[in-house]
C-alpha cells in the first residue's frame, strides 16, 4: 500500500474515534482521516460530499439513528468503490450473515488490539477479505440464537420485536391487548430466557439475531 488510504471513520463513541485514530497514527499505513460521522444521518452526509473520495470506511454497527447497514445500502446505491469494515461488539451471527452478503470486506471486534487493526485494514487494502473469524461465529451463533429461539413463543418474539421498535411499555400493553403489568412479568421472563438483564440488551439482541435490522 503505498499510496494514502483515504477513511471514513463512522462510530457514535468520540473516546473509539480517538483510540482508532492513534492507532492509525502509530501504524506505518499511510492514510488520511478524511471524515467522521457519529451517526448515520452524518455518514450519509459525508457520502453525499466526499463519498467518490473514500478508500476505506470504519463502520460501527449499532448507530444512535439506525445500523451500518444504512450506510452500507447508501454505499452500495452510489455504486462507490470504497471497502467496509464493520467495527461491532454488538454483531451476532445472524446480522453477520447479513453482512456478508452485503458485501463487507471485513470485520474487527471492539476489543481488538492495536496490531490486530492495523493487519485486517492493511488485509482489507490489499484486496483480502477478512472475514474468516466471522464465519466461525455466524456457525456459533445461528447454532445457540436457533436453540434459543426455538424456547420461545410467538408472543415472546412479538415482544422483542415491539421493544426494539422503540414503543413504550404502555405502547407495547396496547399492541398485544395486554396490561402493562404483564409486559413486565414477560419481559421479566424473557430475560431469563435469553439471558439478558435489561431492556437495553433485549433490544441489542434483537438486532443481533435479525429480528429487526
Amino acid at each position: 500500500m503505498n499510496q494514502t488510504i483515504r477513511i471514513l471513520l463512522v462510530e457514535d463513541q468520540p473516546i473509539c474515534r480517538m483510540g482508532i485514530r492513534m492507532t492509525l497514527d502509530k501504524s506505518e499505513i499511510e492514510h488520511q482521516v478524511l471524515a467522521e460521522a457519529a451517526t448515520v444521518a452524518e455518514a450519509l452526509g459525508q457520502l453525499a460530499s466526499c463519498g467518490p473520495q473514500i478508500d476505506l470506511i470504519i463502520l460501527d454497527y449499532m448507530l444512535p439513528d439506525g445500523t451500518g447497514m444504512d450506510v452500507i445500502s447508501a454505499v452500495k446505491k452510489k455504486g462507490l468503490a470504497a471497502k467496509i469494515v464493520i467495527l461491532s461488539g454488538e454483531a451476532g451471527g445472524a446480522v453477520l450473515k447479513q453482512l456478508m452478503e452485503a458485501g463487507v470486506n471485513g470485520f474487527m471486534s471492539k476489543s481488538v488490539g492495536p496490531d490486530e487493526i492495523t493487519s485486517v485494514l492493511r488485509s482489507v487494502m490489499a484486496g483480502n477479505d477478512c472475514t474468516d473469524e466471522a464465519h466461525l461465529r455466524i456457525k456459533s451463533d445461528l447454532k445457540d440464537d436457533y436453540e434459543t429461539m426455538k424456547s420461545l413463543s410467538h408472543r415472546e418474539i412479538e415482544l422483542i420485536s415491539l421493544c426494539a421498535s422503540g414503543l413504550n411499555t404502555k405502547q407495547i400493553a396496547e399492541e398485544m391487548c395486554v396490561t402493562p403489568h404483564s409486559i413486565e412479568n414477560m419481559k421479566s421472563s424473557l430475560f431469563g430466557k435469553i439471558g439478558v438483564k435489561s431492556t437495553n440488551e433485549l433490544i441489542l439482541y434483537a438486532f443481533r439475531v435479525g429480528l429487526v435490522s
